[in-house]
């Protein structure tokens, strides 16, 4: 999650529960016109204390699809915890999840920790500081495939890496060189600090890694630069070369929208916190925003980089026309149920006996006592037709 964010959800919550000091709600812009069908089936807290070997729940960025859900129910999903070593080691938390499709809730089973950097191959350097963020699992090869922020203030970079289930880290794929931060104040080129690579989602094959950044790159976006909704750089990697093939934009949504006179850094409190693979190109963005003030918005968007630029030679600052991914609005997803809370990753979950996709969300806690804790909920979708989501953003 981006400091600021962090930073900014502690603030508001703790002047929030002066008055009360429990029980207090994150103030959130809801929006039930905009649910579009989406519906909420169930949801589960998870207790810090319910956390193996003594190591507190919480700090949970992303979940996602170790085993999928088979006939009895039953699926096992791994969510990261991105505490930077504060609680314990780089680890994501395994759980197993029993679906009932009759009712249409679930239960969390057995919870065990998976290790992310226990050792690491020779040629391997590990990172000084983890801050783990996005997460996927190939079961092709039986290794997870994740990101970290990085530690500007340890001088740690930002990274992507491959980790086997017995928690070697074996190998770190090298970022575009334009996707690597500067050393400069101000920043003028890569990933700005605490905003890294927070999606990340692999090809139905596992072949391809296509990730985004939370927020756009410094050289895209910065002080004095007049680009209005700020675009974010989807990149696709061959997992066999470790070579980028493919780039294109996604436009960032603004919070609020229109901009309010007097609100500095607004085209900043908006972040894209996952994204999902269609497999037919197709693929869901999960955006989240909160500044105090301005309340916090959770909102789910289908994209189409069909007619979008070709971003793969790039390197220079993005033009304000670029022509970047199509994108229509699926829902608002505090408006359609979902509880006021910093929601940070998704997975698929089962299909429901009607033949709707789900999706599984794990809310980010950041170890705030003052929050509700760790949260997993199970929402069913509407048909990701562009058609049938009137919201089309420009």
């Amino acid at each position: 999650m981006a400091e600021h964010l962090r930073q900014l959800f502690r603030l508001s919550i703790a002047l929030m529960a002066l008055p009360f000091l429990a029980g207090c709600a994150i103030p959130a812009a809801a929006d039930p016109a905009a649910a579009g069908g989406v519906e909420l089936l169930d949801q589960r807290v998870l207790r810090r204390e319910d956390g193996p070997l003594g190591i507190p729940v919480g700090g949970l960025s992303e979940i996602a699809v170790m085993a999928p859900v088979d006939d009895t129910g039953l699926g096992r999903f791994l969510a990261i915890s991105d505490d930077r070593g504060e609680w314990g080691p780089p680890r994501a938390l395994r759980l197993d999840i029993r679906f009932d499709l009759k009712s249409n809730r679930f239960r969390v089973f057995d919870r065990d920790w998976q290790w992310l950097v226990a050792t690491a191959a020779d040629e391997v350097t590990k990172p000084d500081v983890v801050d783990g963020e996005a997460l996927r699992y190939d079961p092709s090869t039986e290794r997870m495939i994740w990101s970290s922020e990085g530690w500007p203030q340890s001088r740690v970079p930002p990274g992507l890496y491959e980790s086997t289930l017995d928690g070697e880290l074996v190998r770190q794929l090298p970022l575009p060189a334009h996707f690597l931060p500067d050393a400069g104040k101000p920043q003028r080129r890569g990933i700005r600090p605490n905003k890294g690579i927070e999606g990340l989602d692999l090809s139905p094959d596992g072949r391809q890694i296509t990730f985004l950044s939370e927020f756009a790159l410094a050289q895209d976006q910065y002080p004095g630069r007049a680009v209005h909704r700020p675009i974010l750089r989807v990149a696709t990697y061959d997992r066999r070369t470790g070579r980028e093939v493919a780039e294109h934009g996604y436009r960032l949504e603004l919070q609020p929208d229109p901009q309010q006179p007097g609100m500095s850094g607004g085209t900043e409190i908006n972040g894209a916190v996952s994204i999902l693979m269609l497999g037919d190109g197709r693929y869901l963005v999960l955006e989240r925003g909160f500044w105090f003030g301005y309340r916090l918005r959770v909102r789910l968007y289908l994209a189409d980089p069909a007619e979008a630029e070709d971003l793969l030679a790039r390197e220079a600052p993005l033009d304000a026309d670029v022509v970047t991914a199509q994108k229509w609005l699926v829902s608002d997803l505090i408006g359609a149920g979902l509880p006021a809370d910093n929601w940070e990753g998704m997975a698929f979950g089962p299909d429901l006996r009607d033949g709707r996709k789900t999706l599984i969300l794990v809310s980010d806690d950041n170890f705030n006592q003052i929050f509700q804790s760790t949260i997993i909920a199970w929402i069913a979708l509407p048909p990701l037709d562009p058609e049938a989501h009137r919201a089309k953003a420009p």
